[in-house]
């Protein structure tokens, strides 16, 4: 019988051994590297109550007239601009212009009375009582032609500041009543945000606040002072009418919320450079008892200077990595808290 003996290739010892003796850390899965970390815990933040309003002229006029007649002349349209003090509507004055002469030719014969009365008492030829008389019906007359003239000054619609006519609400031939609104101007140059808020956000609204206000659709953010708190604007709601400056070139009328300060709550926070984004997901690299990072995901709330509100996902207590662009998912590594040794 012939046996067939297979040969097998000689490994060296001195390979072998080599082998054996790499030592471990040469071996990348088995390290554990110190990776900057920090603590989530909860923090005080001042809550947020959106207000819902809108934007308007700082400045805003409805010119009427006292007087009751027919308008004689509309020298504005919608749109236009006036200067301070530019007449923009007239009423007919047709009968205040005769009381006018009426009233001045009372004063001028009340005033002939008076100075022939004041020579005659100087000659004693008449009585104290007649002079009094005399100077009575001369401040008499000339009350009642200031009264005309202020009436006629009423005739005449004019600019009580530079701006935009916003609303033209009389045309000539209609007859005008008195407060009846003729014409609408606005100062084009100052603009306000007004919000109504409940009774209980009053206590951390005060004037100087500076809050942050999304204006429109449009997505854009101002900054807007807080400038009065009126308590009482809607008598038949409880609610109260915050003003806020706004920038000049915002149109009246726009949307616009406000974020305003409600009282101190609660909440978990993780640095903004910890966060991870895949698609629409936030997340951080979580600290496991294995000596591991594992990505949690997230959700998120407001932002607070370089600081994320976690709504959801992480617990008080939790270590994620500082720089979350610098970790992976299921690395070995150990958390380097600040001030900690390392």
């Amino acid at each position: 019988m012939i046996r067939m003996i297979r040969r097998f290739p000689l490994i060296p010892l001195a390979a072998l051994a080599c082998a054996r003796a790499e030592p471990a850390e040469h071996r990348p899965e088995g390290s554990v590297e110190p990776v900057p970390a920090a603590r989530v815990e909860e923090a005080g933040v001042m809550g947020l109550y959106r207000a819902a309003g809108s934007v308007r002229a700082a400045r805003r006029v409805e010119l009427s007239t006292r007087l009751m007649g027919r308008v004689e002349t509309v020298r504005v349209r919608a749109g236009e601009a006036v200067r301070a003090g530019q007449v923009l509507l007239t009423i007919e004055r047709g009968s205040l212009t005769a009381a006018e002469r009426q009233a001045q030719s009372a004063l001028d014969l009340a005033t002939s009375n008076l100075r022939r009365v004041e020579r005659l008492y100087a000659d004693s030829a008449a009585p104290l009582v007649q002079l009094e008389a005399a100077r009575a019906g001369h401040a008499q007359a000339e009350a009642q032609v200031k009264a005309v003239r202020a009436d006629l000054a009423y005739a005449d619609l004019r600019a009580p500041f530079a701006g935009i006519v916003t609303a033209r609400l009389a045309d000539p031939g209609d007859n005008a009543a008195p407060g009846q609104p003729l014409l609408v101007v606005e100062d084009r140059t100052a603009r306000e945000i007004v919000v109504t808020v409940p009774e209980e956000v009053r206590s951390a609204l005060h004037p100087g606040h500076v809050v942050p206000v999304e204006i429109g659709a449009g997505g854009r953010r101002v900054a807007a002072r807080v400038t009065a708190v009126v308590p009482g604007a809607d008598p038949q709601s409880p609610t109260i009418e915050v003003r806020l400056s706004a920038p000049a070139d915002l149109a009246p009328g726009i949307a616009a919320v406000a974020e305003l300060p409600v009282s101190e709550r609660r909440t978990l926070e993780v640095p903004a450079s910890a966060l991870v984004g895949r698609g629409q997901l936030d997340g951080v690299f979580l600290f496991q008892p294995d000596s591991t990072l594992r990505l949690r995901w997230i959700r998120l709330g407001r932002a607070h200077e370089d600081m994320f509100e976690v709504l959801s996902g992480l617990r008080a207590g939790d270590i994620v990595a500082v720089d979350g662009s610098k970790a992976r998912d299921g690395m070995r590594a150990r958390p380097l808290l600040e001030g900690a040794p390392d």
